[in-house]
């Protein structure tokens, strides 16, 4: 959808840019045009930050190369040359975007022949309406919103659920190793792809926006991370143990708090309870035991940085979430 979108500004922008151009009788008008095409990404950030350095490095450009002309003549030697130094200045100056069309631009002078205060005027005028309209429509084109922001929250938000919910059955049956293995590859799928995703959306919104949905995605990323480094821990317990199934209740019951608002702290409390009757319980009287409750403790420390992560998130965005649901949630 959003290639369409795309390539659906590109069309409108490429026709109307060279529609102004013609009906102020500029030369060229066409380029006005391609121009407009060229400032078109498919986020409205990348596409307002590279028009501007495009714009930018076009005016070095167009100054450089009649400065050139004027002094060493019209001819394709001296193009040449002005190629060499504009292109590495350019990437030098961080601005390789403007590259290709100042140099049709540039084109432009070099086949008039001559230096013209009229030409100069004409060829800035194309590049200027053809940046003009393409900004208008980056900005005014309706497409992502915070409302799909909102939709891939909740998807992703569902997606660790059901994991935390799955690593809790885990726990108390080991025979479900290979099922939670696939459940992990489809979760950690999607939360890249939704990433990915949700970088594209976070650069349409322009206004207002402090990324804080990116980094909360992020931060599921990294919780899942966590769930991963459980799950191998998991696997290397063979045997049921009343401590792993105190465990895995606890787990369950955190399944269902996971959400937009910060209950972490509170699960961090009852995590802390559960790890100091670890630490005063009898100790293990075999090497079997010893392992697995190695491999239990080591969950409960992955389960701690899990919710240290959502804390510190909500130590960054306070007010993440506070305007959407009512419920209370992790």
């Amino acid at each position: 959808m959003r290639l369409l979108h795309t390539a659906i500004k590109m069309s409108l922008v490429g026709v109307l840019a060279s529609l102004i151009a013609r009906f102020f009788s500029l030369d060229y008008w066409l380029t006005a045009g391609i121009l407009a095409i060229l400032s078109i990404h498919l986020t409205k950030r990348d596409s307002i930050e590279i028009s501007f350095r495009r714009l930018f490095d076009a005016i070095f450009g167009i100054t450089l190369s009649t400065l050139l002309f004027i002094a060493f003549g019209y001819t394709f030697l001296v193009f040449s040359i002005f190629v060499f130094i504009f292109a590495y200045i350019s990437w030098v100056l961080k601005v390789s975007e403007g590259i290709v069309p100042s140099l049709v631009l540039v084109t432009h002078l070099l086949l008039e022949g001559e230096f013209s205060f009229s030409l100069i005027g004409n060829e800035l005028a194309l590049l200027f309406i053809a940046v003009v309209i393409a900004t208008i429509f980056n900005i005014f084109y309706p497409t992502s919103s915070e409302k799909e922001l909102k939709n891939h929250v909740a998807s992703v938000d569902q997606l660790i659920r059901d994991h935390l919910f799955m690593l809790s059955f885990l726990l108390k049956d080991p025979q479900y190793h290979e099922e939670y293995y696939r459940h992990y590859m489809v979760l950690d799928r999607k939360i890249s792809d939704t990433i990915d995703i949700v970088e594209l959306v976070d650069k349409d919104l322009l206004f207002y926006n402090d990324h804080s949905y990116l980094a909360y995605f992020h931060m599921r990323r990294e919780q899942a991370s966590y769930i991963r480094h459980m799950y191998q821990q998991a696997l290397k317990i063979q045997k049921l143990h009343s401590f792993a199934v105190q465990v895995s209740e606890y787990v369950h019951d955190l399944s269902f708090e996971i959400g937009l608002y910060n209950k972490a702290i509170g699960q961090l409390k009852k995590l802390d309870l559960l790890q100091k009757f670890y630490k005063e319980s009898e100790l293990p009287k075999t090497r079997e035991e010893f392992e697995l409750r190695a491999s239990l403790f080591q969950i409960l420390n992955e389960l701690e940085s899990f919710l240290m992560v959502k804390v510190q998130f909500h130590h960054q965005y306070p007010e993440f979430g506070y305007d959407q649901i009512e419920t209370l949630n992790l």
